[in-house]
Order: structure tokens, then sequence, then C-alpha cells
């Protein structure tokens, strides 16, 4: 047998009784003199005595949350060197459906294909369907969590789809007796970002089963932009009189007091003039209205009961509820293009506003008149930030409902019998301010005098709803009535709802090998998922200064059937096989299996191996998302096309009635800047998308190298096909026109005018990539009697290898490891001191050097355009983090602790680097945005 340390047999123990009290447990046969317990292990349903698995498992205990202070899950599960976050409060606080959302994604494979689950079950989704699919790791309070054990490995055929980059499984905690109360506040080293928690539960057990009630509110104020120097201006990078890359402020060109932009009759340069005709006078610092981080408010309660129907038969329900509050999260107010988003220029419409308008400054009116305009809608700019508007703010509340029940049958000593459904359902609602109506601007703008002096509206009908004319001719022009008339209450909502039922046995076969008897699991589930979100009215019509989106609707079901077997081939040797055969409602069947060798030569080292194929199959997002339009720069292929113009291209595009007639015409199929600019078109899910496949495998050792120090290592390697990705749509057109199937409508992707000009190109979800990534995990333990105490160590640490995504059309690849999201190296390492009633602990977390871009030309510079050189570059970083415990009594625990005890600062990305988030000149997944920040609480039992 694999020996083990008695600091291993004490931790096994403890998670033993852990385990004992969440999971299903069943008896094992008596080893010599003592009874030892069977445990389902994370990455298998087969219970077993040894908490190893041929498939590595990281675990976060209670204890590792509450030395970081952690009042969310989130914050300690994206420091592990092993996961990243998805969206976070801080690169999402530009978002309006996402804002606030805490997600986590391993391997940086994305948030959708890491699947999470809380005491070996799915958990409901709490991203609008149209966005995507996630957990939403604030529906799970950290004060209900025992631990966290990370799956690093894929494992479709144990937790089906999902399962790419490997499982998150969420443990929580059920061995209450009494009241507890626990209670928290923070606040950081500039006395702010506030965050308070309590969390009140009560339990108890009697003869015939236990239950608990749990409830708990926590608030996290946040951040502003201007609250962090490195975040107070917009910023950017230029270049000195020297040539040298340096940090300044760059504002935005969409001032409060309006820009107008033409060219000269001479056509040899632009004039640029504030909106009422005096020089321009400069732009606009979007930082002053930004989130640094989004503040978050959560209520909470759970509640279990666990009853033994008699000594066979027990039956079990867990009940969760989260309410998570997103209020006052603002971004600047709206930058409105007059000229495209209210004439609609660049749509080909006809609107502009002729200079003689009373409305236009005679200043303006004048220059304008030297230089050849007669109408604004021939000026190359007319733009204005709507400060009257105040900020854009997205206020959202998601609540989420969590229902788990089931009857676990003990058939004998031998098998047990297991049934469960579970059903959970989030729903958002969000109220945006700040949104223009681009209908009733257009209304506005269009004025005439009443001819008693007075500035009216000239369409009657919207005078008598209110119409007031609408003045962007300078700063702090706009009427209170002209706000009140224009601007857009929106509201938007959605839900999401997952039902499960499953049922299945585990046990041992009458089937003896050499090592001991054959164990077995086998079941069936049934998944169904439904999704749902509609944007707000005015966005559906296209009439807001928002882009248009339509509603998603959606349902996707499936039944799985599973099995899996352990083969004992020797007391030293085991083989562990799974398989899974899925029957999914829109992308049909699928089978995905795991294979996984442990090898034990000698006592002190354990030799393991697996191998998967793994499956995702797409999300309602991904398959019904509503189309959203979108207006990024597309090439139309026929451009400039002639009659004699030679290749397949050139052939499908004269066939096109409208183009071979304007070549007829014209010699050649020359578009205007409008007709350029005029492309918009359609993003949104794709029915016909089909789920993505993995083949992944592991390979390591866990080598016991001397009493109480033991070494973990596993390489890994994730090869992903058919991944999901949007395509973009100048690849929608390049495959369009240089197929021999051409269709002159692209199968309804492309939408081409009277005159043959695209007007639209629409594209959605496709199996567009390939993804591949190696890397190793390590992990070290070491445990030592000292000074009257006990001492513990424990490194993780990953290297990544490889990070490559590779075009499926046309064969290019590109490989991220050592850009700021992939770093190469990435480690925590946590040292314990414990002395009676004293603890105490010193975290440190690593991150290597990077850069912002590994591919030349994806970030500049904002003097010359060049690729950033210096700023390319950043280096490693390493966080402390300190962490003290008394026990006063059995009964009462005091923690305090300071992170990012020596206030490091985040490194500057801000505007033209690649992975600087919008707003916060930094990229939050990888640097703490907040400083030094000190924690203190307390926990009580009565």
């Amino acid at each position: 047998m694999y020996r083990k340390s008695n600091l291993h047999k004490a931790i096994s123990s403890t998670l033993m009784v852990a385990l004992s009290s969440g999971l299903l447990i069943s008896q094992a046969q008596a080893a010599d003199e003592d009874t030892v317990e069977r445990i389902e292990v994370t990455g298998s349903r087969i219970k077993r005595t040894d908490l190893e698995t041929p498939v590595p498992v990281t675990v976060i205990s209670r204890q590792d949350i509450k030395q970081i202070g952690a009042i969310n899950v989130a914050d300690i599960l994206n420091n592990s060197p092993v996961a990243i976050a998805g969206s976070d409060q801080s690169n999402s606080a530009f978002s309006t459906t996402t804002v606030g959302l805490n997600t986590t994604e391993l391997r940086n494979l994305g948030e959708e294909r890491t699947l999470v689950l809380v005491n070996g079950r799915r958990f409901v989704s709490g991203v609008d369907p149209s966005t995507g699919y996630a957990v939403d790791l604030n529906a799970i309070p950290a004060a209900l969590i025992e631990r966290i054990e990370i799956l690093k490995s894929a494992s479709s055929a144990i937790y089906g789809s999902d399962a790419i980059a490997g499982v998150v499984n969420i443990i929580t905690r059920k061995d209450f007796e009494g009241v507890e109360v626990d209670l928290q506040t923070g606040v950081s080293d500039e006395n702010d970002r506030e965050q308070n928690t309590i969390n009140i539960t009560t339990g108890g057990s009697w003869n015939g089963g236990n239950a608990w009630v749990s409830i708990g509110y926590d608030k996290d104020n946040g951040l502003k932009s201007t609250d962090r120097k490195f975040s107070r201006h917009d910023t950017a990078i230029l270049l000195d009189d020297n040539g040298k890359e340096v940090p300044g402020d760059l504002f935005s060109s969409f001032p409060p007091q309006g820009r107008v932009t033409f060219r000269n009759a001479a056509d040899t340069g632009n004039i640029t003039l504030n909106a009422d005709g005096t020089p321009y006078s400069g732009g606009f610092d979007r930082a002053a209205y930004r989130q640094l981080v989004t503040p978050i408010e959560r209520k909470y309660a759970a509640a279990g009961i666990n009853l033994n129907i008699n000594e066979d038969v027990t039956t079990w329900t867990e009940l969760n509820w989260n309410s998570t509050e997103t209020k006052d999260s603002t971004i600047e107010p709206t930058p409105l293009d007059i000229i495209n988003d209210v004439w609609l220029k660049d749509r080909n419409g006809t609107g502009g506003m002729d200079i003689s308008s009373p409305l236009i400054p005679d200043l303006l009116r004048q220059q304008l008149q030297a230089e050849g305009i007669t109408n604004l809608n021939q000026a190359g700019a007319f733009v204005r930030r709507m400060v009257e508007f105040g900020p854009r703010s997205t206020d959202v509340q998601r609540d989420t409902i969590r229902v788990a029940t089931g009857l676990d049958y003990n058939i004998d000593d031998n098998w047990l019998w297991s049934s469960y459904m579970t059903w959970g359902r989030t729903k958002q609602d969000q109220e945006d301010g700040g949104q223009v109506n681009i209908e009733r601007a257009a209304l506005a703008l269009d004025v005439i005098d009443d001819g008693n002096g007075n500035l009216v509206c000239r369409n009657e009908l919207a005078r008598l709803q209110g119409c007031v004319p609408l003045n962007f001719f300078g700063a702090g022009t706009v009427t209170d009535a002209a706000v009140d008339y224009i601007k857009v209450p929106s509201k938007a909502g959605g839900k999401a709802e997952q039902f499960m039922l499953a049922t299945g046995a585990t046990g041992e076969l009458p089937l003896e090998l050499p090592g001991g008897l054959v164990s077995l699991a086998g079941g069936i589930e049934y998944r169904e998922e439904r999704g749902s979100f509609s944007p707000g009215d005015l966005a559906q019509t296209g009439a807001s200064s928002t882009n248009k989106s339509d509603p998603t609707d959606g349902t996707i079901r499936t039944t799985d059937y599973y099995m899996e077997l352990v083969l004992p081939v020797l007391d030293s040797l085991e083989v562990d096989l799974a398989a899974r055969y899925s029957d999914h409602s829109v992308v049909g069947g699928q089978t995905t299996w795991n294979l996984g060798v442990q090898y034990s030569p000698i006592d002190d080292l354990k030799l393991r191996a697996s191998a998967a194929r793994a499956v995702r199959t797409p999300n309602i997002a991904e398959l019904y998302a509503g189309r959203g339009e979108d207006f990024s720069t597309v090439a139309d292929p026929c451009a400039d096309v002639t009659a004699t113009t030679t290749g397949i291209v050139a052939e499908n595009c004269r066939s096109i009635p409208e183009i071979a007639a304007r070549i007829a015409r014209d010699g050649a199929f020359t578009l205007t800047q409008a007709e350029l600019q005029g492309t918009g078109g359609f993003v949104g899910g794709n029915p016909e998308v089909k789920e993505e496949t993995a083949d992944t495998w592991s390979a390591g050792f866990i080598w016991q190298a001397a009493e109480g120090l033991s070494l973990t290592v596993d390489y890994y390697d994730i090869a992903i096909d058919d991944a999901i990705f949007v395509t973009p749509r100048g690849t929608v057109l390049q495959r369009c026109f240089g197929s021999s199937a051409f269709s002159t409508d692209c199968n309804g992707n492309a939408i081409r005018d009277a005159n043959g000009a695209l007007i639209e190109v629409n594209t959605g979800t496709s199996n567009e990539n390939k993804i591949d990534t190696r890397g190793i995990d390590t992990e070290v333990s070491y445990v030592m009697d000292l000074w009257g105490g006990s001492f513990r160590a424990d490194l993780i640490w990953n290297h990544m290898f490889e990070w490559t995504l590779s075009s499926i059309a046309d064969g290019s690849s590109v490989d991220y490891a050592g850009e700021v999201l992939y770093p190469e190296n990435r480690a925590n390492l946590n040292l314990a001191y414990s002395y009676d009633a004293f603890t105490v602990a010193w975290r440190m977390r690593y991150w290597d050097s990077v850069v912002d871009s590994v591919v030349e030309g994806e970030n500049f510079n904002f003097s010359d355009g060049e690729p950033l050189t210096d700023y390319n570059s950043i280096d490693s970083f390493l966080y402390h983090d300190l962490n003290g415990s008394y026990a006063m009594t059995d009964r009462t625990i005091f923690n305090v602790g300071i992170r990012n005890v020596f206030d490091k600062k985040p490194p500057l990305l801000p505007q033209g680097t690649l992975n600087g988030a919008t707003g916060i000149n930094t990229a939050s997944e990888a640097y703490d945005v907040t400083g030094r920040y000190f924690f203190a609480g307390v926990n009580v039992k009565f």
C-alpha cells in the first residue's frame, strides 16, 4: 500500500470527516483492525479510501480563505496559480450586462470551459444568456465554504459537458451545531474600499438527522478610477521630445463643448473648432466618471437538512438564495457622433443640418461658409459629450435561487443507489441611465423660428409630444427641458434557468483482481438549460444611442449515460476507466472517455497518468444570442473590381447585377467614403454551431520525500479542436466570395443597397479555432515541529510552456505564453506557524515578467502609432499578505490581516496597450488595483 506520513494521515482524516457531511459514504472492508470509510473525491464518482486519484487536484481550505480575508470566493480562487478571473469587479466595470460579475477560468481557457460544481453538482449560470455562460461566484458566499477542490484535468466523462479545462468543486459547510456568528470588516490603506460582512448560522443534530440555516450580508464599496493615481486620468503612451515612451494625459475628442472638424476649401488640411465656432479648446477626461472597482452589495440565505428515514435510506435537501446588487456603477456620459449617430450618414442616412439653421452660431456659420460647406453632414465630424444627461449608469440586480434534493439508499453494505434533482434560476434586472433617444434628437435639432423670435421644433406632432430645441453648439447649452425630452430611461432583463435529474449506483463487483475487487459507478443524468434576455425597447428598435440589439431566447437539453470502473490490477497498480454518452438536443450524440493509471513502485512514490477525450457543447448564447448591431470597419472584396479584374472573387462580384451595372457605367466598382463607412451588420448566436472536442493528457508523481515533506509534479497537455469563437465579418466575406458555390447575398449574410454597396454584413459564432496549451504544476508541502509549535510551508507553482491559438480558416497561429494574462510562471508560497492558540501566516504571490503583446503591432503609442517597446515589457510582481489569528477560547477566534503588505502598485497599461482594461489603466486579472488593505474579523460560536 502507498505509505503516508503522520501529517498526511492527519490531513486525510480531517478531509474525510469534512467530506462525510456533504458527500455520499459507504463502508469499506476492514483494513487490518481499523474500519476505513470510503469517500467520493473530486474527479471520480467511485468512493475510495485513498484521496489521491490519477488526475491532479488542488485543495483550497477554509483556512486559506480566512487568511486572505476574502469575503468573495473569487478573491481567493483567482489568486490560485491555475485559475484566473474571467469577469471581475474591475474588468467588467465598462460593461453593462456583465458589470459586477465574478467568474473564474482554469488554464486561461475561458470561463465557459471551466465547470463549477457545488457539492459535486452543477450550479446555475449567473451570466445573462445573450452574453455567455458561467457561474457567478457572487452567488456562493465565502462564509459557507468548507473548501474548494480544483480538478486540473478534463473530466467530461465524469461530469459531462464544459469540463474541458477542469472542474472547480466548491464544498459547503454542513457541520453546524448551535449558533455561529462571523463578522469581518476591512479598509484600504487610503481609507476607502470599505468591506463589511456578517453571517449568522444555526444548526443542530438529532437522532434521525441534522439541519442548519444561514443568513448573511456583505457590502464592498468599490473604488472610483479617480481614487488611485494610476487610473486618475485618461492616460496613453506618448513619445517625448527625445522619442522616449512616456505616459501622458490623452483626453477624449468628444468634449462637452462639442467639436466640429471639416476640410478646408483648398483640401490641404483639417480645421477643428469648438461647436460654437471658437478655436478648439481640448478634450474630455473620462476617468472622472469611471469605476476602478465596481461596488457590490449581497444578501443571502441558505439552509440544509439531512433525514435518516431508516438505517438504509437518507434524504437531503439544500436551499440557496442570493441577491447581488450593483448600484451606481458609472462610466462617462454618452459620446454622441451627431453626423453618424443621429443623421446616420455612416448608414447611408440622408439627415443633416443646413447651415442656415438658427441653432448654428454665427461664428461657426461664417467659417463653414468660407470653406464651402452648406450642410453640417458634409463635415468630417460633429461630436459632443452629453454631460447634461449625466453619466451612463448601470444598476444591476441578480437574484439566484437554487434547490437541490436527493435520496440515498444503501442497497447493502456494498452498493449505494443515489438520486437527486436540482433546479436553479438567476434573474437579472437592469436599469441603464444616460442614454439618448436618437429619433427625438433628430427632431429636436430640426428647428425654426416661430415668427416671434422663439426657436421651436419644426415637426408639429413632435412639439405636441414635448419637443424643444436641442442646442449642441457650446458647453452647457443643452437645457433641462431638452434633456427631459431626449433622455432614455432604459431597462433590460433576463434569466438563466437550469433543471437536472440524476440517478446512479456505485459499489464493488463480484470480480476480484490481485489488488482487490473491481469498483463500478454508473447512472443517467438529464439536464435542461433555458435562457432569455430582453434589451430595452429602444435598443431593440435601434432608436437609442446604443447599438440595436435583438432579444435572446433558447432551450437546450441533454441526456447522459455514464459508467466508471476502478481496476485494482495489483496492490501497487490501479487503472481507472470512465465513459459517457451524451444525447444533446442541438448537436446530437457525443462519446467521451477518461483513462487513468496509478502505480506505486515503492512505498513513498506514486506515479500517475491520465488521458481524456472531452467535449463542450455550445451554450444558449453561442446558439441563440439575439443579434447585436456592429459598425466596425469591414472591407468589401468587390471594391475597385473592373470588367477585366481576374480571379474568382472578381467573377463572383460581377455576378451581382447592381455591381455589374456600376462597372459598366463607371468602369470600376469604386465606393464613396459614405459607402466605405456605411457597412453595418449584426453579430449573434448560430444554431448551426457544433461542439468543441478536446484531447488531454497528464503525467506526474507524488513523492513522500521525507517525514513531513511531500512533492507533487504533473505535466499537462490540452488540445481543443473546433473551438467556438465569433467569426470576423471580414472572414465571412472572404469565404463567401472566394467560393465556387457562391450566393449573391452570402446566404443572407451580406446585404447590398440598390447601388450595390454593402450595407449589412452579419456573422455569429462558429467552430473557428484550435487551442493548445502545455505546462507543469508543482506542489510542495513541508511541516515540522518548531519551538514548541508547528511550522508549515506550502508551495503551488505553475509553469506554462505554450498557449497557442490557431485559426482553422488560414492556419495562422500565435503562442500567447509570456503575455500579460499568460505568464510563464505563477506561484503561491504560504508560510504558517502555530503556537498554542496563536497562528501567523505569510503568503507570497508571484506573477512572472511578461509583455503586453506577443504580436508586434497589436499595441502602439499615440504619437506616431508605432508598436510599444519599453512599455511592452512588464517586470515580475511579488505580493505579500500577512495574517494572524488568536483562539481566545474554543468558541471565539479573532482574525486580522494585511493584503499587499508593501503596497505594490500595478503596472501602467493605458490606452494603446493590448491588455489594459478600459478605465482602469492596468490588467486587474493579474495585478492588485486596491493597494495595501487591512481587515479584521471574529468568529463566535454559542
